[in-house]
């Protein structure tokens, strides 16, 4: 008999590569220069919306004195504070 511990849950990490710490300079240069989709709700204070348009970027990444270039998409937005956000790129699949 499995632990329960041992079973898979829906926050288990699906994620396709490792990660590792950094601290690595990053710029990022979007390349896609509008979005058309469809509002899901609407207020004085914003838009929520979905678009079958993907936000391509472009992302230098300088770590340890050398800078990669990689093209991606941007997949997930989230607001830290109302100062700080925080960014998901995907890269292509080289």
């Amino acid at each position: 008999m499995e632990d329960q511990d041992d079973q898979p849950t829906a926050t288990d990490n699906r994620r396709r590569a490792p990660r590792r710490e950094s601290e690595a300079a990053i710029k990022v240069s979007l390349e896609t220069g509008s979005l058309a989709g469809r509002a899901e709700n609407l207020s004085a204070a914003g838009v929520f919306f979905f678009s079958a348009d993907n936000v391509r970027v472009r992302v230098e990444i300088e770590d340890g004195g050398k800078t990669t270039v990689r093209s991606g998409r941007l997949v997930r937005v989230e607001s830290i504070s109302d100062d700080s956000s925080g960014f998901a790129i995907e890269f292509d699949r080289a």
